[in-house]
């Protein structure tokens, strides 16, 4: 990704903006996508296929103290657009504030939590319109939507990192501890606010240790959520864990990943499991498979998804990816409706 870095003095020079001992950074990415969706439901408008487009505007500011903290902002645009007008959104996506030194790493605002950032899923060896991707919404999205269309249903999530509520993009405070060794570890906390809500707390842990053997490299990830739904009309509280390995060794990468998350005031479980496989066959082209498997402890409701990609480099800055996803949903006992079908996703992604 290259960057456009602007010292102060030329920031001044250029007569744009006077920031004192600051580096600065902007980068940014567009995607156009074709996806198609072959659904096994009657439901008018499930299927069929759409064009999508979706990009990122990252601004950077980093600083240095005489004391030897670094001291870094960031802001992210995020615009998403399909071939309806309406339904274009830009929206601030990210922005927080970063201040790091020996005592480790602090995050103040709107950015992933440490759930997010140290966890793993199979989901990751795809890459651009995996299940984890935000850009494949033939699937469970976290609510009580299975897969387009098709609600009633309690799955909680489709991949194995922290699942369910996880803090994601929301105002809240990150502390990473310092590296020892091959560990790194940390903790984020959202308040719930006032209100209705003011009880309404998250609160994440998570960790993860990499260590090598010979040409072998392996991680070792673990995240835990507790969702305080105490100042809520719902009463019992969600919890979330996730459990991961990554082990890569030449061209080959394996990710083995495995979550729970309590669901419903009936306290439903969900329980994930993803396993996938990555070979780069060579600087151009890159090719994953990953097999998801959700269930529901209670009521029988199962999501299967298999998934294969392929990432072709075409020039510097310039990505394609081809990915197909094949599922089969068995409602259970719940009120939604089983469902067998598809999705594919062609994708051109350019980077700045």
């Amino acid at each position: 990704m290259r960057k456009l870095l602007l010292s102060t003095t030329a920031l001044i020079a250029a007569g744009a903006i006077n920031v004192a001992n600051a580096d600065v950074s902007i980068t940014g990415d567009y995607t156009f996508s074709y996806q198609d969706y072959d659904t096994g439901l009657t439901v008018n408008d499930l299927s069929g296929d759409r064009f999508r487009n979706t990009g990122h505007i990252k601004f950077s500011f980093s600083n240095k103290t005489d004391s030897g903290l670094d001291i870094g902002m960031k802001t992210v645009l995020h615009f998403d657009g399909d071939q309806n007008a309406d339904a274009d959104q830009n929206i601030m996506d990210e922005h927080a504030l970063y201040i790091s030194g020996g005592f480790g790493k602090l995050q103040l605002g709107s950015d992933d939590g440490i759930g997010d950032q140290l966890t793993r899923s199979a989901s990751d060896l795809i890459g651009k319109d995996a299940l984890n991707s935000g850009e494949t919404n033939a699937f469970h999205t976290g609510t009580t939507a299975n897969y387009a269309g098709n609600t009633g249903g309690n799955l909680r999530d489709d991949n194995a990192d922290l699942p369910g509520d996880d803090i994601d993009d929301e105002a809240n405070i990150t502390y990473t501890l310092p590296t020892m060794g091959g560990l790194t570890a940390g903790v984020s906390f959202r308040d719930g606010g006032t209100g209705t809500d003011q009880n309404d707390d998250k609160t994440e842990f998570a960790a993860k240790y990499a260590m090598s053997a010979g040409d072998t490299n392996i991680t070792l990830h673990y995240g835990n959520l507790t969702f305080d739904k105490s100042g809520t009309t719902t009463t019992v509280d969600r919890d979330a864990s996730s459990m991961g390995i990554d082990v890569s060794n030449g061209p080959i990468r394996a990710v083995y990943a495995a979550a729970q998350v309590d669901t419903t005031t009936a306290n439903v479980e969900t329980e994930i499991e993803d396993f996938g496989v990555q070979y780069k066959v060579n600087d151009g082209l890159t090719l994953a498979a990953v097999q998801t498997e959700v269930t529901e402890n209670t009521g029988g409701e199962t999501l299967d998804v298999t998934s294969v990609s392929a990432t072709y480099t075409i020039a510097s800055g310039l990505t394609a990816y081809l990915t197909y996803h094949d599922y089969d949903y068995d409602n259970g006992d719940s009120a939604a409706t089983d469902d067998d079908g598809a999705a594919t996703m062609l994708s051109i992604k350019a980077t700045f």
